[in-house]
């Protein structure tokens, strides 16, 4: 037996209905989604809203909407990132092949060597920012420096000798105070 759903009408009303507490935690978990996609935030809640209007996802009626939407934007985040990217090619405007055809050769995918620097430099400017955020909070340091070295949640549970609900705690405040220091993301 399947479960109830909004029809489009009760979905247009529950989405009328969304608080600006529902608008602003759909907004930051767009953000988290769309990191590293071509794409930003108000394009996958575009998206989840447009599919949920068209019927394309059906929001059960017992759920809240915007729990549905971000789930909605998972899914799309994630298929967006499981589609192959077609492989560049380099066409010669001047070499030609054995036939007379153009020269076309595969691009590289490998970053050169100042794109490494650039992105070495933008990850040492994050961890800075990050070790000034949590310098007054050693749980959250070391919590932080066991996911860079991504210790599983097991081991830094019994590094820092907390349980499922002070883990919890020490990660919603790392959260909180990443999403106070930096409302619109790194680097905005």
């Amino acid at each position: 037996m399947s479960r109830p759903t909004l029809d489009a009408s009760e979905a247009r009303r529950a989405l009328e209905a969304l608080t600006t507490a529902d608008l602003l935690k759909l907004e930051r978990a767009g953000r988290i989604y769309a990191l590293g996609l071509n794409c930003d935030a108000g394009d996958l809640l575009g998206e989840a809203i447009a599919q949920t209007l068209e019927g394309v996802r059906n929001c059960p009626s017992e759920m809240p909407l915007a729990s549905f939407l971000i789930g909605v934007m998972r899914s799309r985040a994630w298929a967006l990132r499981q589609k192959a990217t077609p492989l560049l090619q380099l066409v010669s405007l001047d070499a030609e092949d054995a036939e007379g055809r153009p020269l076309v050769e595969p691009s590289s995918s490998e970053r050169g060597a100042e794109e490494w620097f650039l992105a070495r430099e933008d990850f040492e400017a994050r961890i800075r920012a990050l070790e000034q955020l949590f310098a007054d909070d050693e749980e959250a340091m070391l919590m932080m420096w066991a996911d860079l070295d991504e210790t599983p949640k097991e081991e830094i549970m019994a590094m820092n000798d907390l349980d499922a609900t002070g883990y919890a705690t020490v990660r919603r405040r790392m959260r909180r105070k990443i999403n106070a220091a930096f409302p619109h993301g790194w680097g905005r």
